[in-house]
């Protein structure tokens, strides 16, 4: 009699998996997906493990397979498992990455996708001597992972296509990663029209039917070309022989709930386990980690497209401005460049750095910035978290209540930096009523086809300026725009984070390189009460390798990755008292098992209140881990604390987090 460990998408009992009797007549194969009983219930799950162990317990057959073919190949059961292994996270939670709940239930959605026919393949674009020579060297080099570092406008989504075709026609499938939802639909035209072929399309906002339809092409292999967001590196393909991770520095390649999993860690392992798959990493400001980690095998793209050059970028003292009792979040230069690129009916993007969420202090006259003494980070501003005003250090966990006056010029124009892009667009209306705008944020691209409607608009310039976020800073193309505005750079600059000044490089490079893209020099204006910052300085210069230089300096000094391995882990509780003596139980824990292992040397450990101390009424403390040697001490010392922990809802462990606060 032989046995299989089924697991099912949600928690069954204690176990991660039921037992099941295989009866004699069935042909099973471990990926299988499989009907069985449960308390008299039926329930689907997949054959996890086939054994010849006869459990000491009653067991039942299973009752059905679903179909013969495995839902799961052998090296996706693996990446199931090692993602539940090395993020932590239950198999049933794992398991719902890689299965919709209707295909595991054997539930056909009638699809209501209507069918469209065959692209037709365009002429194929000339490619410059910077983009033949880095596709030929991908396509014949016996490495098999890149990094396409290439300015903003160097022609990179091309080489995407030729090398996309190039696997596709191997009979292999290629997956084109794009940060987000709101790239797929022009990310989606541009590959359709290179290569002829329809692509599947895999995200967060498709309905039952698309999901379904698009999951079914690939596992079949109907499918060649896969485009979507972080979601689709968990796609059922059956010859991968392509990732590419566009815009690799993006944030949103990192899932911020259970299983916290980073797409470049399992596009990697993917790569471990289908050693033949390329995988490309491809930016125009790569992260650090990135950069480091693949020096060697990295292609530079140093020129635009055509005759676009780079744009002008000049930063705008605020300090000045006020001196001069400009009080408007436009300054004089920014007012001028506006009114002469309508009057040229040219298009204008206004742009709005919202990576930092809670305000911090500046001072207007002299441009100083409350720090952390111990940290010499800006301290965060916040009015209600604990019962009054205050400043907090989330390294340290310092508590200062805010200056009346500035400590350095004794000044008394302190100003508590937070801006919106509603009011920005307010702003707009009444200096420049005779310009038409449009608004891209959190709250008018909530529905499916908002943002590729607010893109489209703009792109048939039925508008003259866009007001956005984040999500107009990458990846757009814009011929008709030669003027962005950065309202407000400093909202980046101040959060307290080690990343946070690569991240302010980054999303201003980006959003600088949405300008002037048509031929004609665009011009960039930034906007800031610190126009001496570093990242500023790097910007305003297209200056990313002198940015890199300094930043993995910094890096190498205080032994932050790349140099280093955290681990993060939040407790909730409802109170901040028993959020922190939990963390500093937790922490004594983690330091005995250190100590009775001789792990000591190269780790560190420390608490503090988190960013948002208190989020969904529940008060948060970090612990946060830095193994200096990287030799895999964290898992080790967090796979030693009690199964009561690990499982406890309220502790939620991060590996490889994007921030440590």
């Amino acid at each position: 009699m032989k046995y299989a460990e089924v697991l099912f998408q949600q928690k069954i009992g204690t176990k991660e998996t039921l037992t099941y009797e295989i009866p004699a007549n069935f042909q099973t194969e471990i990926g299988q997906a499989v009907e069985v009983k449960i308390r008299n219930r039926i329930k689907h799950g997949m054959i996890l493990n086939i054994h010849g162990n006869r459990p000491n317990f009653r067991t039942s057959p299973i009752t059905s397979i679903i179909q013969q073919k495995p839902i799961l190949s052998s090296s996706q059961i693996k990446l199931l498992r090692w993602i539940s292994d090395y993020y932590f996270c239950p198999l049933f939670q794992t398991f719902k990455l890689f299965i919709p709940k209707r295909i595991l239930e054997n539930k056909p959605i009638k699809n209501r996708v209507k069918e469209i026919p065959k692209k037709k393949k365009e002429k194929a674009r000339k490619l410059t001597n910077e983009q033949q020579d880095a596709t030929e060297t991908i396509i014949n080099s016996s490495l098999n992972t890149f990094l396409i570092h290439g300015i903003t406008g160097s022609g990179k989504t091309e080489i995407y296509s030729r090398l996309a075709e190039n696997i596709i026609n191997k009979n292999k499938q290629a997956l084109i990663l794009v940060p987000e939802i709101s790239l797929t639909p022009q990310t989606i035209q541009y590959f359709e029209k290179s290569i002829g072929i329809k692509a599947a399309v895999i995200h967060s906002k498709l309905s039952e039917g698309q999901r379904h339809k698009a999951w079914m092409d690939i596992y079949n292999e109907e499918a060649k070309l896969i485009i979507g967001s972080r979601s689709s590196i968990f796609a059922p393909f059956q010859n991968l022989g392509l990732i590419i991770i566009d815009e690799e520095h993006e944030n949103s390649y990192k899932q911020d709930s259970s299983p916290r999993y980073s797409t470049h860690k399992v596009a990697e392992k993917i790569q471990e386990f289908n050693p033949d798959t390329k995988l490309i990493y491809a930016s125009a400001t790569p992260s650090i980690e990135t950069k480091e980690k693949l020096k060697n095998s990295t292609i530079e793209l140093k020129n635009r497209i055509g005759k676009s050059t780079l744009p002008e970028i000049e930063i705008v003292d605020l300090r000045e401005e006020f001196k001069k009792q400009n009080y408007s979040i436009f300054s004089e230069i920014l007012t001028e460049a506006i009114t002469e690129a309508l009057g040229k009916k040219e298009q204008i993007i206004l742009f709005l750095n919202r990576r930092g969420s809670a305000s911090s202090i500046v001072c207007r006259d002299c441009g100083y910035t409350q720090t952390c003494q111990n940290c010499e980070i800006p301290l965060t501003y916040h009015v209600k978290t604990l019962k009054k005003p205050t400043l907090i250090c989330h390294h340290c966990g310092l508590l200062e209540t805010p200056p009346q006056n500035c400590p350095q010029c004794k000044g008394i124009n302190i100003r508590y930096l937070g801006i919106g892009t509603q009011k920005i667009e307010e702003e707009v209306h009444k200096a420049f009523p005779q310009a038409k705008t449009l608004r891209a944020d959190k709250d008018t691209t909530s529905n499916k086809n908002s943002f590729k409607e607010i893109y489209e608009t703009f792109k048939k310039h039925e508008a003259d300026i866009l007001i956005g976020t984040q999500m107009i800073a990458k990846g757009l193309h814009l011929p008709k725009v030669n003027l962005v505005g950065v309202i407000l750079a400093d909202i980046g600059l101040n959060m307290p984070d080690f990343r946070s000044q690569e991240r302010n490089l980054q999303i201003l490079m980006q959003v600088a390189g949405r300008a002037g893209r048509s031929g004609n020099t665009g011009k960039v204006i930034i906007q800031s009460y610190n126009p001496e910052n570093i990242s500023l300085v790097h910007s305003k210069n297209h200056d990313y390798i002198g940015f890199f230089n300094y930043e993995r300096n910094q890096r190498t000094l205080l032994q932050n990755p790349p140099f280093s391995h955290l681990a993060k882990i939040i407790i909730e509780d409802d109170t901040l008292q028993k959020a922190e003596s939990r963390s500093k139980e937790a922490e004594n824990l983690l330091w005995r098992f250190a100590r009775e292992n001789s792990l000591t040397e190269n780790l560190e450990i420390s608490i503090y209140p988190a960013f948002l101390t208190r989020l969904r009424k529940k008060y948060r403390y970090i612990i946060l881990i830095k193994d200096k040697s990287q030799n895999q001490i964290i898992h080790q010392l967090l796979k030693k604390l009690p199964e009561k922990i690990l499982q406890d809802a309220s502790f939620k462990i991060d590996i490889d987090p994007l921030s440590v606060v």
